[in-house]
């Protein structure tokens, strides 16, 4: 590729205020889809083509605003996208694109991985018992159906439903309570 064909005309180069805050984003972009998709391969290629969408529109960023909040509804789409090919591909789904969105929404108000809600879910996990982690885990993380589940934890389909619905109600309480209260909430956890 000739060094013309590289640096043409119409595109805009990115400045280093616009590389340096893309570079900075990295983790908090990289947790964003994963906690989105769940799946690594799915996660690295939303990065990935979240990253290409930062960088061709990098001339429509103004550096006096906030570049992560940008970048997480850009992402917001790019995960979307994964998700279509996903099911056009008819793979089975890890998220509810409803599920993913309501996600997305949350993960965007982070700020970074080191965020306080970040801090408070992985407290909040910590203090669950290992065999409600290990529900979470197999649902929303490797994808399990609930039938699988069902026939893995010995649960009926519709205890399991239960049981999710109301441990992301406390992990969501637990989060909230421990974001605002700046102290432990964890008491929310032991009745999961």
């Amino acid at each position: 590729m000739s060094k013309e064909s590289m640096s043409d005309s119409h595109t805009i180069q990115p400045n280093e205020a616009f590389i340096r805050a893309l570079t900075e984003s990295q983790s908090a972009l990289r947790g964003y889809c994963q906690a989105s998709l769940g799946h690594s391969e799915e996660a690295k290629e939303a990065l990935q083509r979240t990253c290409i969408v930062l960088w061709r529109k990098c001339g429509i960023w103004d550096a006096e605003t906030d570049f992560l909040r940008w970048a997480f509804s850009v992402a917001k789409f790019e995960v979307l996208g994964v998700m279509r090919d996903r099911q056009r591909s008819q793979r089975s789904f890890v998220f509810d694109p409803d599920v993913v969105e309501l996600m997305s929404d949350e993960a965007s108000k982070c700020e970074s991985a080191e965020s306080p809600r970040a801090e408070a879910l992985g407290h909040c996990l910590g203090k669950l018992s290992g065999s409600n982690r290990s529900v979470l885990t197999a649902h929303y993380v490797h994808g399990h159906s609930i039938e699988k589940m069902s026939t893995t934890f010995g649960k009926g389909a519709s205890a399991l439903k239960v049981m999710l619905l109301r441990l992301r109600r406390k992990l969501r309480e637990c989060i909230e309570g421990q974001v605002a209260k700046g102290g432990a909430s964890w008491k929310l956890l032991t009745n999961a």
